[in-house]
Order: structure tokens, then C-alpha cells, then sequence
């Protein structure tokens, strides 16, 4: 039994979403670095090695689903704040951009994503009927 690595959380993470253009390595990285400091806060300690990308333990499934969970909650930030920085042109006989409805769904997907993350969270907390 192997400890869980950095790429077993990145396929978890991609598996998630389609996307046109690959996503920087550097960049994932850094979003599962967020995600380890933000269970280690909220639920758990994990340790990862950076050098070695891997973590101290075997992982639990729904722990590695949390913490890509956590780096899609980051990406859709991301993408929200990529949809909100496109100019809109607006004349009087044409718009471009205005009437898209993109921001709208972005920010739907963002907030989905969100509560998935805290419903992950929530369900690894003891209950108080313990």
C-alpha cells in the first residue's frame, strides 16, 4: 500500500470538468498546496513533502475528492475572474459581450462549487451525537 500522491489528487481534480487548453502544472500544484493548507485548517493535519510530492499516508478516497473539490472551488474563481475582466462593447446597433451570460453561469458554476466544498467539509466533521 503506496502513500497517495500529488497525481492521484490531480486526477481526481480533472476529472471534475472539461476544459479547452491544459491547465500549467506549476498552477495545479499550487491550488492542491492551498487545498492541503485549507483541509489542515478546517478538518485534519496532512502532511505533504513538496520535493517528493507525496503525502506521509495512504488517503482516504473522499479525502483526496475533498481536496480536489477544494483546487475546482479555486479554479472557478479563477474562470469568474477571467469571465469578469472581458470588456463589453456596446453601440447603439451592437453589442458584444453585454448580453452574454457568462458571468451569469460562471458565477453559478463558482457558487455550486462552493457549497460541494462545504457539504465535503461538513460531512468529515464528528457529529455531536457522538
Amino acid at each position: 500500500m503506496s502513500n497517495t500522491t500529488a497525481n492521484d489528487v490531480i486526477q481526481s481534480f480533472e476529472s471534475s470538468f472539461v476544459d479547452k487548453k491544459v491547465l500549467p502544472e506549476s498552477l495545479e500544484m499550487e491550488w492542491l498546496r492551498k487545498a492541503v493548507g485549507r483541509f489542515s485548517i478546517e478538518l485534519d493535519p496532512l502532511n505533504f513533502d513538496d520535493e517528493i510530492n507525496e503525502f506521509d499516508c495512504k488517503l482516504d478516497r473522499y479525502v483526496i475528492d475533498t481536496l480536489a473539490a477544494f483546487m475546482k472551488q479555486m479554479y472557478m474563481e479563477r474562470q469568474w475572474s477571467l469571465v469578469n475582466k472581458r470588456v463589453s462593447i456596446v453601440g447603439k446597433d451592437l453589442s458584444v459581450g453585454a448580453s452574454d451570460n457568462s458571468k451569469k453561469y460562471t458565477q453559478e458554476e463558482l457558487a455550486y462549487a462552493e457549497s460541494q466544498s462545504i457539504d465535503m467539509i461538513e460531512n468529515q466533521k464528528p457529529t455531536a451525537y457522538v
